[in-house]
């Protein structure tokens, strides 16, 4: 008989794509794989086009928002219970497995009340506030980083460190043997840019000849940062969004990124030396959080975003100096990549199978 499985995950990348990666694992071992998520987030558009079958909620976010809008988001909340338990109803998964975003919370909620056994997977340092209500009703929690099973109180004991699941082409890469010359330098801010990193990074790069950049603008931006590295004495291009991203960080030496879990455990899964700049008004600074451990084992740098324009030019004369060094970084950085996160959780769901059978 063919097992079902509900993934709920939405909102961002950071969500989505460790989802998909699990979702396609559990198709390709005969699965009927589909989805709960929200109409108006990227879940909307990208799932349906690796070919799962999308549910959607009306629920909306409801922290930093006004009153009013609260009380709004609190009926749509309540509306959204309502429709989950219907649906679940009428799909009968044999599991719900929650990676963050909006619908996780009142999907989490009516498969519990309908006693369907649920999962939830954790991808930063520092709890999500629906993970953590979940986690009290959750039979499973899985986690990215073992830093955040302290923080799950009595229910950390069903903690399960098994990894943040990344896209397969990721996971394959080699381990980089040598350094390029000119040095490869990455630049990503996330799928929608970073305008303060746009701002700041192509001022210290392009005095630099002994360096060669790709710099992802994000949606909108790319006029802008071009006409940012004009004149430059560093070989440059400029693209508003990199589709390859395992070419992307096959390319590259070094990579001056934002501190996202999911782009931390890619950073790290492809050996690259990395100039973490965490995203200054993250929720409870998960990201600072997410790359500490890269941090303390010498394998990655961490730069405020305010002090950036202050910090870069030292780190990367660092780099001209001795290229060799981010060779040896990047080597321990590929010492805390989990290439087999998507396989942990896919055994972690049979596993509780087995046990509920």
């Amino acid at each position: 008989m063919t097992k079902r499985c509900l993934i709920m995950a939405g909102g961002t990348g950071g969500h989505v794509f460790p989802a998909l990666a699990v979702a396609q694992a559990l198709r390709e071992l005969g699965w009927d794989v589909q989805w709960l998520g929200t109409a108006e987030r990227m879940e909307a558009q990208v799932v349906p086009a690796h070919g799962f079958p999308i549910h959607f909620l009306p629920v909306k976010g409801l922290r930093g928002k006004g009153m009013k809008a609260r009380l709004q988001g609190l009926t749509a909340l309540a509306s959204s219970l309502w429709h989950a338990r219907s649906l679940l109803k009428t799909l009968q998964p044999d599991m719900v497995l929650g990676f963050g975003g909006y619908a996780s919370g009142p999907g989490g909620a009516a498969a519990y009340s309908l006693r369907i056994p649920l999962i939830i997977h954790e991808q930063n340092a520092a709890i999500g506030m629906t993970n953590k209500l979940l986690g009290r009703i959750a039979r499973k929690i899985l986690l990215g980083f073992s830093e955040a099973q302290t923080q799950f109180g009595q229910a950390a004991a069903r903690c399960v460190t098994v990894g943040n699941p990344i896209r397969h082409e990721i996971a394959q890469l080699p381990q980089k043997a040598s350094i390029h010359l000119p040095l490869n330098v990455l630049v990503v801010g996330g799928s929608l840019g970073s305008v303060p990193l746009n701002k700041a990074v192509p001022e210290v790069l392009k005095t630099h000849p002994q360096l060669s950049v790709w710099h992802q603008s994000g949606k909108g931006h790319q006029v802008a940062l071009t006409d940012a590295y004009e004149p430059a004495r560093c070989q440059w291009q400029v693209t508003e969004f990199i589709d390859d991203m395992a070419a992307a960080y096959a390319w590259a030496d070094v990579i001056i990124c934002r501190a996202g879990a999911l782009t931390v455990c890619e950073v790290a899964a492809a050996g690259l030396t990395a100039v973490f700049v965490p995203l200054p008004h993250a929720v409870d600074d998960h990201q600072t959080k997410n790359a500490q451990a890269l941090v303390q084992a010498d394998a990655a740098v961490l730069i405020a975003q305010n002090q950036l324009a202050q910090a870069l030019p030292g780190v990367v004369q660092t780099w001209i100096d001795n290229p060799q060094r981010c060779l040896e970084m990047g080597q321990r950085a590929r010492k805390h990549a989990v290439p087999e996160a998507t396989n942990n959780v896919v055994k972690q769901c049979e596993a509780l199978l087995g046990e509920t059978a």
